[in-house]
């Protein structure tokens, strides 16, 4: 069909749980604390040394990469994941398991491990050299259409060299979702960034975590069905018009605990629940409490250790 939707390629960001656990010298943890150019040289060595464990599209596990792979399904797009520790992978492409990540403040984020200042961009063009990863602008010439891009903050920064690199032509076929990205980009690339805003949970409800993959699927599925050869001027006019009366619901406020109050409260409901994802839930919900996804995982992992501990 002529209005059928269609895409030249789906980017989104990686995920920290993966099918496969990585080996603890394959996560940024192992890493040793040096300035920024030392750190990368190390981590290009240890990816060089690393077996193969399966394609991209199958490590990466959560909702963000379901919602990803049904985006770029619908469209036809070649699903690219934008990796921290790889650059940006083709899902067909076969890469180790690892951990590695920009966000968050866990074993797996590498920002601890750079003595000084921690420039993502930098980063970015080592990782970008790996021999996993697919240059940017090769993209846009390996088919016609849109190049959709759904980015969190932390890999928006990763990504906005790059993108600011892109011909205007490229540029102008860029369609950007995720939340406060227009502060991160330039004048040029921020107009690519369609109007997606906390109303979006009205419709497609989630978390925050995976909120640009959620627009990007709203997106394909509705608007770019509706106006497939639009410019980005159409496509922000629909977005808006989608959005218009509907209201952001209100999030409840949780309080942050520390880390060891949340393991104590993983423990106290550890009897009667052993899944994660529903203890996750029954912590937010039941307890009220605030607690990422990737910090609990941590937490439920040191609970478990230190009842096998108290039991020996």
């Amino acid at each position: 069909m002529d209005d059928a939707p269609c895409a030249a390629a789906v980017l989104i960001p990686c995920s920290n749980r993966k099918s496969v656990r990585p080996d603890a010298k394959a996560t940024a943890v192992a890493l040793p604390r040096d300035i920024q150019v030392e750190v990368e040289t190390a981590w290009r060595i240890r990816l060089a040394e690393l077996p193969l464990a399966c394609v991209a599209g199958a490590l990466y596990a959560g909702r963000g990469i379901q919602l990803g792979r049904r985006a770029a399904a619908v469209t036809g797009g070649k699903l690219f994941i934008v990796s921290a520790g790889l650059g940006l992978v083709a899902a067909d492409r076969k890469i180790p398991a690892y951990g590695l990540t920009v966000s968050g403040h866990g074993p797996e984020s590498i920002a601890p491990k750079i003595a000084g200042r921690f420039d993502v961009e930098e980063w970015w063009r080592s990782v970008s050299g790996s021999k996993f990863s697919t240059d940017l602008a090769a993209i846009f010439q390996r088919a016609d259409g849109a190049v959709l891009v759904a980015l969190t903050q932390p890999y928006a920064r990763l990504l906005s060299a790059s993108l600011e690199a892109l011909t205007c032509a490229e540029v102008a076929r860029l369609r950007i979702v995720g939340i406060g990205l227009a502060e991160i980009f330039s004048a040029r690339v921020s107009r690519q960034v369609l109007p997606y805003d906390g109303r979006l949970e009205s419709i497609l409800p989630g978390t925050k975590t995976d909120f640009p993959q959620r627009a990007l699927l709203h997106f394909v599925e509705n608007g770019l069905s509706t106006c497939p050869g639009g410019d980005v001027n159409e496509h922000r006019a629909w977005v808006e018009k989608a959005l218009n009366g509907r209201v952001a619901p209100a999030r409840p406020v949780r309080p942050r605990l520390t880390d060891e109050e949340i393991v104590i409260l993983i423990q106290r409901h550890l009897p009667e629940i052993q899944a994660v994802g529903r203890l996750l839930r029954v912590i937010r919900d039941r307890e009220g409490v605030a607690c990422e996804q990737a910090r609990f995982t941590r937490l439920y992992k040191r609970a478990i250790q230190w009842g096998t501990h108290d039991a020996s």
